[in-house]
């Protein structure tokens, strides 16, 4: 792939790494609770009305590989989705995989943990990162990517051996697994925009294609009571015995 910065990729990539040095400088060397205030944690974000946390959560990283993985998923499969779609749509379908994320992890909190877990707070935007994923795949499915940075695989194959890999995580990992399943939700919420517009698409283009014929059918029936008589040497155009007749 090119290394290339669309205009919506950089200012995500900015955003994301001075947040991350302003997360790290106020709660590590200044006593600070950022995570505390812009993380996802359900019980703040229920309990306390601090709903921004469904959008900021995606700006924080837990530490620097965690930011540099998504940063660099975020340049190189980011860049050419926003390529072809423009950066209003790419906004759009970054931010609603993200918010998809945060909203499983809430969920799922909620319905098979509970108690002490409801303060774990979720953070990064990998949610996002699985819905440009799946994007790509489809999109690009012919293309050869490294897996594992070492067997070279379709991208339309690599996009389920990463969701199969989060699925796993999510059954078996416990607690630590709702990270898996924030990112199926992020990879979900992306199929079902991409699946759900080709839909649109297909159901506009049917229905222009009927009402197409339809107006061609509607233009014969309009003329088919004329009639053409040609006039022979003798004959009158005389019409009054049938009117509708036109020589």
């Amino acid at each position: 792939m090119q290394l290339r910065l669309t205009k919506a990729v950089k200012a995500l990539s900015i955003a994301c790494l001075a947040v991350f040095i302003i997360q790290q400088s106020v709660d590590q060397f200044m006593g600070g609770n950022l995570l505390g205030w812009f993380a996802l944690i359900p019980s703040s974000f229920v309990f306390e009305g601090r709903f921004w946390q469904i959008f900021t959560f995606s700006f924080l990283h837990q530490d620097v590989m965690h930011l540099f993985l998504n940063l660099m998923m975020l340049v190189f499969i980011g860049s050419e989705l926003e390529a072809i779609w423009g950066t209003k749509k790419f906004v759009k379908f970054y931010f609603i995989c993200a918010t998809s994320a945060g909203l499983s992890y809430l969920m799922l909190q909620f319905l098979f943990w509970g108690g002490k877990t409801l303060q774990a707070p979720m953070l990064g935007a990998s949610g996002a990162m699985y819905g440009l994923l799946i994007a790509y795949g489809l999109i690009f499915g012919e293309r050869v990517l490294l897996f594992m940075m070492l067997f070279p695989m379709k991208a339309k194959y690599f996009i389920w051996v990463l969701a199969a890999v989060e699925f796993m995580s999510t059954l078996f990992s416990g607690r630590s697994g709702l990270a898996g399943a924030a990112h199926l939700g992020g990879m979900v919420a992306g199929f079902a925009m991409l699946w759900g517009g080709a839909a649109m698409t297909v159901m506009k283009k049917r229905r222009q294609a009927t009402q197409a014929v339809a107006a061609q059918v509607k233009r014969k029936k309009a003329a088919s009571h004329l009639k053409l008589v040609v006039s022979k040497p003798g004959d009158s155009d005389d019409d009054s015995k049938n009117p509708k007749t036109w020589n």
